[in-house]
């Protein structure tokens, strides 16, 4: 898998969650986002992420294999 670069978003989103992205994400935010740098995947990044942020999920869209449901995340 080529290397794509990760971004979460600086405000939190709902339920006080940032959300990590892809720079190819069809929705990716239009508010300020945090740049993490490129990864293989969105394991890595979510890794880092989570150096940065506590409560944290990924994009359903562009990194589903990283996405928490909610219910799941609630649990956390």
């Amino acid at each position: 898998m080529p290397e794509q670069t990760y971004y979460v978003t600086c405000a939190p989103e709902s339920e006080g969650v940032h959300v990590l992205h892809s720079d190819a994400c069809q929705v990716f935010p239009k508010q300020a986002v945090e740049p993490l740098g490129a990864f293989d995947g969105c394991d890595d990044a979510f890794a880092e992420a989570s150096k940065r942020y506590d409560r944290l999920n990924a994009c359903a869209l562009c990194c589903p294999s990283c996405y928490i449901r909610g219910d799941a995340l609630g649990a956390a």
